[in-house]
């Protein structure tokens, strides 16, 4: 509004200045239009900042991680504003630009700018804007190719699990998956397109009342017979699937990925006086399995083996005065977070396994999955160890 002010006394000035240099004989018709052009740009003024204020155009930073379908890290930048959910204002994600309007992005949680795998943390809200389902499945594509090769795309074939037609079963396999992309990744205007039954009495719904989109089961809708589900399903493919394949090509460029693994470990034993900290173990058997879980960890040194298969305890060092502030007591939980490199690899022809070593040495240990009350950090290989 000052500015707006600003304008106005700006222009009455002039007004004033240059009444007085005007001949008599055009003076009146002379004030009348200045009058109006000072009335028309104030107003102007007033709509322009109004309609940044409205429109949230207004430079401001913004959580805006986003991977365009690379392995390119970016961090939050200095930018316009983003019509962005704003219940993932505050938390970091990753977002991986859709090929074209007819899909949607996809989004993961991260660490640090990069994939955070293992234990997830969802802030109330949250878990329906993640979309966990259509990176795993984008990521199976990309490591099951010959898979997909098999994959017949005239008609959908069914029940040939228990056949013994290796190609078959591949076929059913890389259906199945294709459909699930399909639910995951499409817009909401062509998901109505591609499972959505036109004549069935109640509308199309795709989302639970929580907002998190429902996976969907049949080609062409619940109601349809099998002609238009196969109808549905060689559209999509002929429409779509090339579409996705490269998509997925575009994660894991160099068939690696470097990302954070979240384990939730535990409190070992009550303070130790002596050492001055805390026996923290389980680093290996608890925690979420999002993409990674304990299993694939590929140990090269010796308190790496010794931790993951001795399921030795590490010491985090910690004052008595801090460790006042905690109150932990044996079992309670804590967080660790790795720094680890992915390199996947066919378990089989339907499977994938997510191997991973350390890429870093340093782990850090939280008192909260959110990762936000670091207790501390350890060197794993330099750290004492004891049963």
């Amino acid at each position: 509004m000052m500015k707006i002010e600003n304008i106005k006394i700006r222009f009455v000035l002039l007004f004033a200045i240059t009444g007085f240099m005007v001949p008599s004989a055009v003076h009146g018709q002379f004030l009348k239009k200045l009058k109006k052009n000072v009335e028309d740009r104030v107003v102007e003024a007033a709509g322009e900042k109004s309609d940044q204020l409205l429109n949230g155009e207004t430079e401001t930073t913004v959580n805006d991680n986003v991977k365009t379908g690379t392995d390119t890290k970016t961090t939050p930048t200095q930018t316009m504003a983003k019509k962005v959910d704003p219940s993932l204002q505050d938390q970091e994600v990753i977002r991986f630009k859709a090929p074209s309007k007819d899909f949607r992005e996809v989004v993961i949680q991260a660490y640090k700018g990069l994939p955070r795998y293992g234990e997830l943390h969802f802030k109330r809200n949250t878990h329906k804007l993640i979309t966990n389902k259509a990176y795993k499945a984008l990521l199976e594509m990309r490591f099951l190719e010959e898979t997909f090769n098999d994959m017949d795309r005239s008609k959908l074939v069914k029940n040939q699990n228990s056949t013994g037609d290796l190609s078959k079963k591949n076929s059913e396999f890389a259906q199945n998956l294709v459909r699930i992309l399909a639910g995951e990744t499409l817009s909401d205007d062509r998901l109505k397109d591609y499972f959505c039954d036109f004549e069935a009495a109640s509308p199309c719904n795709f989302y639970h009342p929580s907002g998190e989109r429902i996976s969907v089961s049949y080609w062409g809708g619940t109601s349809t017979n099998e002609f238009a589900q196969n109808r549905s399903y060689t559209t999509f493919v002929k429409e779509y699937f090339d579409t996705l394949k490269k998509w997925s090509q575009t994660f894991y460029t160099n068939g690696s990925e470097v990302a954070y693994y979240v384990a939730k470990g535990m409190v070992a034993e009550k303070y130790d006086f002596k050492e001055k900290g805390y026996w923290i173990g389980n680093l290996f058997s608890i925690g979420g399995d999002f993409i990674l879980h304990q299993s694939n960890f590929l140990p090269y040194t010796e308190n790496e083996k010794a931790i993951r298969h001795q399921r030795k305890k590490i010491f985090l060092p910690m004052d008595a005065d801090k460790a006042k502030t905690y109150k932990l007591i044996p079992r309670s939980p804590v967080y660790v977070v790795f720094k680890v490199l992915v390199n996947p690899k066919p378990n089989n022809t339907t499977s994938v396994i997510w191997e991973y070593e350390l890429e870093s040495p340093i782990i850090e240990i939280y008192k909260d999955v959110a990762l936000t009350d670091k207790m501390g950090e350890v060197d794993i290989n330099s750290t004492n160890l004891k049963n």
